[in-house]
């Protein structure tokens, strides 16, 4: 079997899994998931555009990060172009009103709760519809935005905005934030003590705010292969209940795997989970010796080790409601 048709086999084995079980299924292959780095998916409310961002490699510069958007046309996924409010600084981690009326996204560019720093600081940006457009895009501000970092944005249906920051009030490292929306402004965010003390981030709620998604990295029950090199991250999960938010539970395989999985969200319908994964044809040790073709064409293919998009059905994660975390982060 040549490494063409070793691909083929893999997609093919994807679908069947998928159907039959919780098994990743491997989201608009060619498209969506190319052999470029893309993460972190947000729908319209009609699920027929969807942004997301991709981003440039990292080499001995720092990688550059944009949104993008594509239209589900005649039943095929468009090729993806820049958002028109993205292109220019570090933009990434989208997330959609439930109402199509805004979008809120982590961006670098400049605004006034950066304090002077070699590094630009990550705020929350807002753009408003306007027509078949959006508005210039204006920073949320205080009480949301700080002179920490604020990124990773997630709208529950009624607004409510959860987000990943490092600013004091949390346990240190990066936390998981919550701000409602009252009377037309976000109140002043409440910190969720979901997880530990190091990285509790990329929040993704569901549209009913009963369940929250999020990545960890580098815990003790993280499924990192033999002989990483540097930190994993897993995706985890915590049920909201009427006394606060369950210990997180650890989303064991096949949707965690040895690799990178993260940046997750909800479908606008509530009925799927998607993720981002760096799942690839790379393994330590590599099963057989690789030939000079194979290794070539898994270079530019599209399990080359950039991240990709992944989904599960719902059901699957909230089959997991009422059963206590083995470990917590």
């Amino acid at each position: 079997m040549n490494f063409r048709h070793a691909i083929a086999a893999y997609l093919y084995t994807f679908s069947v899994l998928a159907a039959a079980s919780s098994a990743p299924e491997l989201f608009a292959p060619g498209v969506l998931s190319t052999p470029d780095d893309e993460f972190g998916l947000a729908f319209a409310p009609d699920g027929k555009t969807v942004y997301f961002t991709k981003r440039s490699p990292t080499t001995n510069t720092p990688p550059r990060s944009a949104i993008c958007v594509s239209r589900l046309v005649g039943g095929h996924w468009s090729e993806p172009e820049i958002a028109p409010f993205s292109g220019r600084y570090n933009d990434f981690g989208v997330a959609v009103a439930h109402d199509g009326s805004h979008i809120v996204f982590s961006s670098d560019r400049p605004s006034g709760t950066q304090v002077p720093s070699p590094q630009p600081n990550v705020d929350l940006w807002m753009v408003e519809r306007q027509g078949e457009g959006w508005s210039e895009p204006r920073n949320l501000g205080e009480p949301v935005n700080t002179p920490a970092a604020e990124a990773w944005p997630s709208l529950a249906a009624d607004g409510t905005l959860y987000f990943s920051s490092n600013r004091p009030g949390g346990k240190g490292g990066v936390g998981i934030w919550r701000a409602r929306w009252i009377d037309g402004r976000y109140a002043a965010p409440e910190y969720l003590a979901v997880g530990g003390d190091r990285y509790d981030g990329q929040p993704a709620i569901s549209p009913d705010q009963r369940t929250l998604v999020f990545t960890v990295f580098d815990h003790a029950d993280t499924l990192a292969s033999a002989g990483a090199p540097y930190s994993r991250s897993d995706l985890y999960v915590s049920f909201a209940t009427a006394v606060g938010w369950t210990s997180p539970r650890h989303l064991d395989a096949p949707i965690n795997s040895p690799m990178n999985e993260s940046n997750a969200a909800f479908s606008p319908d509530g009925r799927w989970l998607y993720f981002a994964s760096d799942r690839s044809f790379v393994s330590l040790p590599m099963r057989r010796p690789l030939t000079t073709e194979e290794f070539e064409q898994g270079l530019r293919g599209l399990f080359n080790g950039g991240n990709n998009f992944y989904r599960v059905p719902v059901a699957a994660i909230e089959a997991l409601r009422g059963k206590e975390p083995e470990t917590k982060p």
